[in-house]
C-alpha cells in the first residue's frame, strides 16, 4: 500500500532495483538500435567502439518534484527536467487543460488562421513581461526563440553582428549555436558553417572593453547590432555578474544603437527569485527570450520584444518571412496559460527565494546563482560528472555544469517540500566529502 505523498510528488526516493533496473535497460537495447548514437549518452553495445560505464534510466511517469522509471524506482528530481518543471511535473491544473483543448481544438495553421489560446497567450506575456515588452513571436523551443530574437535585432538594428558571451548557452540549432559557448566541442564540426558574425567575450567583461567593440578603431566586422546575454549564465555554472554589469549593458546598448536581448529562457518566470533576471538591477532588455517553465511541461516558448523593435519586421503581406508549422499551437498555448496562472497564485519569485535560502543555510559560500537557479561548488574539474552518477544511486537527479565540470546544479520544482530539499542537500554534501575521499 502507498504512503501519504508516495504518489502526489512529494515523496523521497524508493529505489527497488539497482539503476538502471532491467526495463530501462532493455529499453536502452532498443533505442540503441534505432536512435542516431550522438544523441543519448548510454553503454556501448556490440559494434560499438565506446560508450559509457552504464545505461540511463528510462522516465516512465512523474508527479510534483517525483520522477519514476520503467522499473517502479521513484527520484527526487533537483533538475525540473532540465528545468521545465517549475511548478512541479504533471501540475494538475496543466494536465486538464491540455485535455479540455485537446478535444476542442488540438491544432491550427500557424501564421495563416489564429486561434483564441494563442491570442490570449501573447496579451497575457504582454502583461508579465518586464517594462514595454509587448509584441512576440510564438516558437516551440528554446533555440527557436533566440534565433527570432537573433533575427528581429538584425532587422531593427541593420547590423548582422552580434556580441555574445564565453560559457553562453543557447540552444544549438545553426543560429543559436553560433551564439553559444559552453562547450566547444558542440561547435567544432560545424565551425565552416556558423560564420563570422558573432563574437565571444568573457562572461562581466569590463565595459569600457566591450564598448571597445561597438565603435572606433577596434570595433568588430561585421558592425555589432545585437548584444545577446544570459542575466544568469545556465549551462555555464549558475554564474551571476558582477552587480551593475547588466545595467552598463543596457546603457552600452543604447549609446550604439544595438538590440540587447536577455536569454531568460532558463532564468524567467520566477525561478531567479524575481520574475525577471534583470529585475534585480532594474533593467529592461529590448527583447526576451523566454521558455522552459512556460508550457509547464509542453514545448513553448517566445520573444519578447518592444513595439518599435519588432516593427522592423514590417506588415506581413500573406508570407511571413518567420514562421513555422506550430506557431502558436493551441494546446501548448493553452498550457502556457494555465502555467501562468500557478506560477502567479503561488508567487513564483517568493518561493524560489526560501529554496535559495535552504541551499545557501547548507552549503554557504559555496552556492553560485540566485533563487532556485543555483549550482553547488565542487572544488574539483570533473566532479561534477562523477557526483551525478553517484547521487542517481541513491535516487537523486542532478545536472552537472560549469564550464569545467566542476558544478552540481540545483534547479528543483517550486513545489518541493523543505524535506526533499534538505534530504536531497544533504546526500548532495555526503557525496562530495566521499568523492574527496
Amino acid at each position: 500500500m502507498s504512503e501519504p505523498g508516495d504518489e502526489d510528488g512529494r515523496a523521497l526516493p524508493a529505489l527497488k532495483t539497482e539503476i538502471p533496473g532491467p526495463e530501462s535497460v532493455a529499453l536502452i537495447d532498443v533505442l540503441a538500435r534505432h536512435e542516431s548514437p550522438g544523441v543519448t549518452a548510454r553503454r556501448g553495445r556490440a559494434n560499438e567502439a565506446r560508450g559509457l560505464d552504464r545505461d540511463p534510466i528510462v522516465w516512465e511517469r512523474s508527479r510534483g518534484s517525483n520522477v519514476w522509471d520503467a522499473d517502479g524506482n521513484r527520484y527526487l528530481d533537483l533538475t525540473s527536467g532540465f528545468g521545465v518543471a517549475l511548478i512541479g511535473h504533471g501540475h494538475p491544473r496543466v494536465v486538464e487543460t491540455v485535455h479540455q483543448q485537446s478535444e476542442l481544438l488540438m491544432h491550427a495553421m500557424g501564421d495563416v488562421y489564429p486561434n483564441p489560446p494563442r491570442i490570449r497567450l501573447m496579451e497575457r506575456l504582454a502583461e508579465r513581461a518586464a517594462g514595454d515588452l509587448s509584441q512576440c513571436i510564438l516558437t516551440s523551443g528554446g533555440a527557436e526563440a533566440v534565433e527570432a530574437a537573433l533575427k528581429t535585432a538584425a532587422l531593427s538594428s541593420g547590423r548582422p553582428g552580434v556580441l555574445a558571451f564565453e560559457g553562453s548557452y543557447h540552444g544549438l540549432s545553426y543560429g543559436a549555436l553560433a551564439v553559444s559557448h559552453y562547450k566547444e566541442s558542440f561547435r567544432a564540426p560545424f565551425m565552416g558553417q556558423l560564420g563570422p558574425h558573432v563574437i565571444h567575450r568573457p562572461y562581466g567583461e569590463d565595459l569600457t572593453r566591450l564598448e571597445a567593440l561597438l565603435a572606433g578603431p577596434e570595433a568588430h566586422e561585421p558592425a555589432i547590432g545585437a548584444i545577446l546575454v544570459e542575466p544568469i549564465l545556465g549551462r555555464g555554472g549558475q554564474v551571476s555578474p558582477p552587480a551593475g554589469w547588466l545595467t552598463g549593458l543596457r546603457s552600452l546598448a543604447d549609446r550604439h544603437g544595438a538590440v540587447l536581448i536577455f536569454d531568460e529562457i532558463y532564468t524567467g518566470l520566477g525561478r531567479c527569485g524575481d520574475w525577471w533576471g534583470g529585475d534585480a538591477e532594474g533593467v529592461v532588455p529590448d527583447v526576451v527570450c523566454v521558455g522552459k517553465a512556460l508550457g509547464g511541461g509542453m514545448p513553448i516558448s517566445a520573444a519578447i520584444a518592444r513595439p518599435q523593435i519588432m516593427a522592423a519586421w514590417g506588415q506581413s503581406q500573406g508570407e511571413a518571412i518567420h514562421t513555422s508549422t506550430f506557431l502558436g499551437h493551441p494546446v501548448t498555448s493553452a498550457a502556457a496559460l494555465a502555467a501562468l496562472d500557478v506560477l502567479e497564485e503561488m508567487d513564483a519569485p517568493k518561493r524560489a527565494r526560501a529554496i535559495e535560502a535552504q541551499v545557501r543555510e547548507r552549503f554557504r559560500d559555496r552556492v553560485r546563482g540566485r533563487g532556485a537557479m543555483l549550482g553547488v561548488e565542487t572544488g574539483s574539474p570533473g566532479l561534477a560528472a562523477r557526483l551525478t552518477g553517484r547521487l542517481l544511486s541513491e535516487g537523486i537527479l542532478v545536472l552537472p555544469g560549469g564550464v569545467d565540470g566542476d558544478i552540481v546544479g540545483l534547479t528543483p520544482p517550486l513545489v518541493i517540500t523543505d524535506e526533499q530539499l534538505d534530504w536531497g542537500l544533504g546526500a548532495i554534501d555526503r557525496a562530495i566529502e566521499a568523492e574527496r575521499g
